[in-house]
């Protein structure tokens, strides 16, 4: 705490304006600033050592009918503490612009587009204010976030083109690929510059899965959202359900029972293996090497029978519910998880002996699509992306959720953001994994598996909450409403950081190896277009 004091200090003293406000949660430090403060304070929290912020979080929030004003939330991860720090700043009356921070802080560059589309809120000085989730197709005016906007208003259509960056010269060709894919990924736009055959530039244009997610939740109760939860990206159950069921919790300031908490452990261990058994195999199938593949795919598929048997669901929906799990485990089941992982652990051992001495498939791999740790700073990516280009952060050790805290978690960390970093990355957490679920098993205590609430959420409380999901970081901010409604929720998967940064990690590559890139990232185009 004496650290944390210290760092509000050192930027109360650079800009005595701002106001500190007292939580009742103190899991961070919390700021009022003027909006034009927001470009030097941002840049200061960035860049100032001791601080070093990253960008976490950027979410408005429509403050009407109570008040006429909009709010914006900046979220900051200060290192090596990994304290939160946020800074709100309002547009009062019929204020709607807001200077950008993109021009020092390249990972606000989506956040800041978003809320123009969403909100009509325009960042000045943005780089690019180009349409991000609204396509072209949207009539004007439409921003979807605003209180007067209902929820099942029937657009119109306009006519529109989406204007793509082009660099201009002799021999430059463009390629586009997508949005339709062959096979069963969703929809995505990819647009390459080439020159010959390196990569030049790639521009992505998604969004075309939109669901409006956020809309959906203020439609719902806080207790009743979280199938909701569940759905926002279809292959992260646990991880979504669980980010907003804690969010819940700390607004009903509910107490989970130590055995649900270890059983939030398991089953979030659980989806984190099998999507990581998957994501090798498909790795060494975009390099046309099957084996591994296969035997990636049998491995992934007993865990998902393993998850039906346990639960009904192969994803592991029904799990999670606000105040614990809905589903305890016996003994016997307990033990038959761990007998699992004992069998898949020993094959998969095995087959990575065979992937290590396989040259050509390591040629493939190493020095292709590095993501340098700049510029995985730069656009503060996270997760196993951030962990194989030199981050070490992972939300388990260091804001420790669920049973974490008395599960330590052995975080994995290269620094070379190849193809071969993000899988090594995958292949140990595997392993570490498995220990966890074993540690589980071992330390389980009995009692209740789920806490009934005691209160009601007061009308404009709100509350954070952040999971370390198997692609990276989740987060939710959740606002109560009347009558324990949702007012407000904002919902990040770690998609939606990660996906600019994969348009660095291609330069110079050749397009052949972009699907083995993308596949090295695999992101979310649903949780991402929400």
């Amino acid at each position: 705490m004496a650290e944390s004091r210290s760092c509000d200090e050192v930027l109360k003293a650079a800009f005595p304006s701002i106001v500190q406000k007292d939580e009742v949660q103190k899991e961070f430090s919390h700021f009022l600033v003027s909006k034009d403060l927001l470009p030097a304070i941002t840049r200061y929290l960035h860049t100032q050592p001791g601080l070093h912020g990253r960008l976490t979080l950027l979410w408005a929030v429509d403050n009407r009918p109570t008040r006429n004003t909009y709010g914006l939330h900046y979220l900051f991860t200060l290192e090596p503490s990994h304290r939160w720090m946020l800074l709100s700043a309002e547009l009062a009356g019929n204020d709607r612009l807001f200077p950008s921070i993109t021009p020092h802080i390249h990972a606000a560059q989506w956040y800041e587009r978003e809320i123009r589309d969403m909100f009509g809120l325009i960042p000045q000085g943005h780089p690019d204010l180009r349409r991000l989730v609204r396509h072209e197709h949207w009539p004007k005016g439409t921003h979807p976030l605003k209180k007067d906007f209902l929820w099942d208003h029937v657009l119109g259509r306009q006519q529109g083109e989406h204007h793509f960056r082009r660099i201009e010269g002799e021999g430059v060709f463009e390629v586009p690929v997508g949005p339709i894919h062959a096979g069963i990924i969703e929809p995505g736009h990819f647009r390459f510059s080439v020159a010959g055959e390196p990569i030049m530039q790639l521009e992505l244009h998604h969004f075309w899965t939109h669901r409006g997610v956020e809309k959906l939740f203020e439609q719902q109760t806080l207790t009743a959202a979280v199938p909701l939860a569940e759905r926002v990206s279809g292959d992260t159950t646990i991880g979504h359900s669980l980010a907003y069921c804690q969010a819940v919790e700390s607004l009903l300031h509910l107490e989970v029972p130590r055995r649900g908490r270890y059983l939030r452990s398991l089953f979030l261990e659980l989806e984190r293996l099998h999507n990581h058994l998957g994501d090798v195999g498909a790795i060494c199938n975009d390099t046309a090497y099957a084996l591994p593949h296969a035997h990636c795919s049998r491995m992934k598929e007993q865990i998902m029978q393993l998850n039906d048997r346990l639960t009904g669901s192969r994803f592991l929906r029904g799990v999670t519910r606000v105040g614990g799990v809905a589903i305890d485990l016996t003994a016997a089941q307990l033990a038959e998880i761990v007998a699992e992982m004992d069998r898949i652990e020993q094959d998969f051992s095995e087959l990575e002996s065979i992937i290590a001495h396989n040259a050509s498939l390591i040629d493939r791999l190493e020095t292709t699509g590095v993501l340098t740790e700049r510029t995985a700073w730069d656009h503060a990516v996270v997760g196993v992306v951030g962990r194989a280009s030199g981050l070490d952060q992972d939300l388990r050790r260091d804001r420790p959720f669920a049973a974490y805290d008395e599960l330590p978690v052995k975080v994995v960390n290269y620094r070379y953001g190849d193809v071969r970093a993000r899988m090594r990355v995958r292949m140990d957490e595997i392993h570490e994994s498995m220990r966890l679920v074993r540690e589980v098993r071992l330390k389980i205590p009995q009692g209740p598996v789920a806490g009934e609430p005691s209160r009601v959420a007061q009308t404009g409380e709100w509350a954070l909450s952040a999971v370390e999901g198997w692609r990276g970081e989740i987060l939710y901010m959740v606002t109560a409403g009347e009558n324990g409604t949702i007012q407000r929720c904002k919902v990040r998967d770690p998609s939606f950081v990660n996906w600019p940064a994969i348009q660095w990690a291609v330069i110079g590559n050749i397009i052949p190896d972009f699907p083995l890139i993308n596949k090295s990232f695999n992101l979310s185009y649903a949780g991402n277009d929400l």
